[in-house]
């Protein structure tokens, strides 16, 4: 069950990140690896969509291993599918996010991906010094 939670994932982010390691069907094994380095030219690293991951209430997948800028993606055979789709939202959401920063709409330092996490108190204050909303 696990590898085909892996793919799953595989095949549902594959359209927004680069998949590595996929066999010669296009299948990845128990777990699925998605290449981040591509946006490190426009100040987008690893540990930025780690920490913005956070934000969807998600503990961060193993980062920078097996190949430094990627993240390794380990469903277990109990994850039910509606928090794979959860998870998948989310990394697509985050992706949208890049681009919105590597086309220049928002600043290269201040946006969601840089400022992640948000607090429960950033969030729920009056004040937000942001020029994003914050909702995603």
């Amino acid at each position: 069950m696990a590898i085909l939670n892996a793919n799953y994932i595989a095949k549902r982010l594959d359209p927004h990140f680069p998949v590595l390691f996929k066999g010669k069907r296009g299948l990845v094994a128990h777990e699925c690896i998605v290449d981040l380095r591509q946006w490190k030219s426009v100040g987008i690293e690893v540990e930025d969509v780690a920490k913005r991951l956070m934000d969807y209430g998600f503990h961060a997948p193993t980062v920078s291993w097996p190949v430094a800028g990627t993240m390794m993606i380990e469903p277990t055979e109990s994850e039910p599918k509606h928090e794979l789709d959860r998870f998948c939202d989310a990394m697509i959401s985050i992706r949208a996010e890049i681009e919105v920063v590597a086309t220049g709409k928002i600043d290269k330092q201040n946006n969601p991906l840089k400022n992640a996490p948000h607090t429960a108190r950033q969030i729920a204050s009056e004040k937000w010094d942001h020029p994003y909303s914050r909702e995603h």
